[in-house]
């Protein structure tokens, strides 16, 4: 009887129909099961046939993801995932095994050809996955289920019952196994060793050697296990992790062990085999705890805050668990207490420390209105506050999410690794047979010894660790001194930039403007202009526009903001509608607005409003330096790096500037192409640069630029496509980014050389045979550990 390929019912009599599948004809019982073959082969999906793993189509669709069908329930949905857009959702996945950068390969290589997935990116550090993806195309258990398939172990990061834990403690109970089967074989194996001290009788040896086998079995088969189901899944997937040559070295050592036992002759393994089980064990757990323990942005931040929090109701008060909190709950705060969500003061006052969110140790005061953030400290006071986003959406967990997702992309100097590490563990198992063919010739004792030594302690484990926990360190690092990483790949490329350009108004200024004199050419009064500019400012986030603050706003039409010229707009008044337009004095020339002749000082930035084709005033703005200017300015001068400012501001305002911060070359009345331009020109040349903006109007020559860092808070967050966001007010972290990027630089390249290093020199080593395998598996682990520490070092 013939067997269905595609669903293993009986193929009728007379039914001849096929499909081809990896370039074979395999029987179909059906039209049906033909055309979904069919379609699986011309889609480049055959691989499904692996991942059955045996098992039926219908039982395995039926079986797998049934366990994660409660996370499509809309209660447990809403909590695990954001909402991006109309169809898009995010949800962030703990993916327990995945060890290395080949794991991530994997899983990003399968899930990104689901129908209905975005975006994936991916953290082999932190073992995260971020998914973004269409909940109409495909379920949110699916995804889940998908990563179970492939054989890693996916885990809710919201889940109360932490998986993490439970995980943690079921690799302690594999090194105890380990660990207590190593010390009992190591007792029996002395006898055995060293026969002539110890008086002991053939049929003794034969019974401590079966013992022997018996605890070599348990830790191979519970223990080991990890290993060799974590080989068996990358071999079925067809790519090499770096769990392949260790699953084969254990099991060589165990069933050649096993079949010598039988035969009676020829030395055994099972001593070495449980002995490089536990050291590969105990070596992985103590990396997965030092690699994770400071260096996980979300439980970092999130571990600042509060548990619980004194809700309001009615003039009572009660203490509720953080996730019962929602969005408009009245909740109180008391001195020296942590601020559990961001809100609106509703009552009192206080003094509120927010060093952790942007670096910055001045307290703020904080009244009613006011904007207060999780995480931050009530060092004074008390107050009162409405809650004005659920905890997912708040300020601590969009720097969680933007510093999740620049860890999750992969600089091109992490890719490279990736693919030395892949074609290493390829010549690992090169070596391992040049080794067999060696010493089999030979018909050497010593070919098991040095086989295992060669599989164990050439693993390339170390070499992929040497990039991602250095940046991921650097990264945390940089979030503690008040700077988001939004691009790994800037830390290590800032130290190497060679030139620093900088926008002037609301960068090396500070955010906040006032008018220091108005110069009105018309008879409008003045508080009717002031009404119309903040009118036309609304649309604005430039920090002019904070000059300008009315508190009633007439409605303007067709109201658009040109990147570095200005702004526009229809007003109506008591004379009729007409077109207004505030800018600066090269652009409203462009408009063919006559500008009259002004006495003004340029020490100050000009602002003009037109109405149609005159203008009716001409404002004088005033600005302190921003905090931490003169130190970064001084601290670039010092390592050579030459400054330029790039401003749509008035020449003479520029050059002014330019003069009181010691800057040599400037660029005044730039319009947006003007200075992607400019900076277009320097990178011809061979140089690369650095914009520093606001991140509002700079934006395009932002993306320009080799590395940019802007200056963003609150709501406009999310929205910075910049390198790195400088949190405070101050631009004296950028300093410190400049010192932890050439740190960073110097790490990965100690950590690469010694990866390279010691994996070059052991090889030999252990394939003379010098090596036993038990120092191979120490050996390999202390090297990862070792790329780990030294990455650490970035933290302090």
């Amino acid at each position: 009887m013939t067997a269905c390929f595609h669903c293993g019912e009986t193929v009728p009599k007379g039914c001849h129909l096929t499909a081809e599948i990896a370039g074979q004809e395999q029987p179909m019982c059906c039209i049906g099961c033909q055309a979904v073959a069919l379609f699986l082969a011309d889609n480049d999906h055959e691989v499904f046939y692996q991942y059955r793993q045996g098992q039926l189509p219908a039982e395995q669709v039926g079986n797998k993801p049934t366990s994660w069908q409660h996370l499509d329930a809309k209660d447990v949905f809403s909590e695990l995932t954001q909402v991006l857009d109309d169809e898009t959702v995010q949800v962030t996945i703990k993916v327990e095994g995945m060890y290395c950068s080949a794991c991530g390969w994997l899983l990003q290589k399968v899930l990104a050809d689901r129908p209905g997935i975005r975006e994936l990116r991916i953290n082999t550090v932190t073992q995260n996955l971020q998914v973004e993806f269409n909940p109409k195309l495909i379920k949110l258990s699916e995804i889940f289920a998908q990563i179970e398939t492939l054989g890693y172990q996916p885990m809710q990061q919201n889940s109360s019952e932490n998986p993490a834990d439970e995980a943690r403690k079921d690799q302690l109970k594999k090194i105890a196994v380990a660990g207590f089967g190593m010390m009992f074989i190591m007792t029996l194996a002395v006898p055995l060793y060293s026969p002539e001290d110890f008086t002991v009788a053939p049929h003794i040896q034969r019974f401590f050697l079966m013992i022997s086998m018996l605890i070599a079995t348990a830790v191979y088969f519970y223990s080991g296990m990890s290993f060799v189901n974590n080989a068996i899944r990358d071999l079925r997937n067809r790519h090499l992790g770096m769990d392949v040559p260790v699953a084969l070295s254990i099991s060589l050592a165990y069933f050649v062990s096993i079949y010598l036992s039988f035969k009676q002759q020829g030395h055994v393994y099972f001593d070495s085999m449980t002995m490089f089980i536990f050291f590969l064990l105990l070596g992985r757990y103590v990396e997965s705890q030092v690699k994770h323990q400071g260096m996980n942005v979300r439980e970092s931040l999130f571990a600042l805050i509060p548990v619980s929090a004194i809700r309001l109701n009615q003039g009572t008060s009660e203490t509720v668990p953080l996730n019962q909190i929602n969005k408009g709950d009245q909740l109180l705060v008391k001195a020296g207490e942590t601020i559990p969500c961001d809100g609106v003061v509703d009552e009192g006052q206080g003094q509120v420390n927010e060093a952790i969110l942007t670096g910055e140790s001045q307290s703020l005061n904080k009244g009613p209105g006011d904007t207060i953030y999780a995480g931050a400290t009530l060092q004074n006071g008390q107050l009162v506050f409405t809650t004005s986003v659920n905890n997912q959406n708040s300020f601590l967990a969009k720097l969680a999410d933007l510093m999740e997702l620049a860890q999750s992309k992969k600089p091109a100097s992490l890719q490279l690794v990736d693919q030395i590490a892949s074609y290493f563990v390829a010549g690992v198992l090169f070596l391992a047979l040049a080794t067999t063919i060696w010493y089999g010739m030979n018909q050497s004792d010593a070919l098991m010894t040095a086989l295992l030594a060669v599989l164990i302690a050439t693993c390339p484990c170390a070499l992929s660790l040497a990039t991602p926990t250095a940046l991921t360190a650097s990264g945390v690092h940089l979030l503690r001194q008040g700077i988001l990483v939004n691009n790994t790949d800037a830390i290590t490329r800032l130290a190497k930039t060679d030139r620093w350009f900088f926008d002037k108004t609301g960068t090396l200024t500070e955010d906040k403007l006032s008018i220091h004199q108005q110069h009105i050419l018309t008879d409008y009064d003045k508080n009717k202009l002031l009404q119309i500019c903040s009118s036309l400012q609304q649309v604005s986030n430039h920090p002019i526009a904070s000059a300008f603050q009315y508190p009633e706003i007439l409605p303007v039409i067709n109201a658009k903001e040109l990147a570095g010229r200005g702004v526009s707009g229809q007003i109506s008044d008591e004379t009729g509608a007409a077109e207004w337009h505030m800018g600066s004095r090269h652009w409203l020339q462009s408009l063919n607005v006559a500008i009259p002749q002004i006495d003004t000082d340029s020490a100050y930035t000009q602002i003009l409003l037109a109405k149609d084709r005159q203008v009716v005033a001409v404002f004088e703005l005033d600005v302190p330096v921003r905090a931490g200017t003169k130190k970064l300015l001084k601290h670039l001068q010092k390592v050579q790096k030459p400054q330029a400012i790039l401003s749509g501001d008035n020449a003479a305002t520029v050059a002014k500037w330019a003069t009181k911060l010691s800057i040599k070359e400037y660029h005044g009345e730039l319009k947006a192409e003007q200075k992607i331009n400019h900076l277009a020109a320097q990178q011809q040349a061979g140089a690369a640069c650095v914009m520093v903006g606001d991140g509002v109007n700079d934006a395009p020559v932002l993306s320009q630029a080799d590395v940019s860092i802007s200056l963003k808070q609150g709501a406009h967050l999310a929205h910075s496509a910049s390198d790195m966001i400088v949190l405070g007010k101050s631009l004296a972290p950028v300093v410190k980014a400049l010192d932890i990027s050439s740190k960073t630089h110097a790490i990965i390249k100690q950590n690469l050389i010694w990866s390279l290093v010691y994996n070059l020199s052991v090889t030999p080593v252990a394939m003379m045979g010098l090596l036993a395998p038990w120092m191979a598996a120490i050996g390999m682990s202390l090297s990862s550990l070792l790329v780990v520490f030294n990455s650490r070092r970035l933290l302090k």
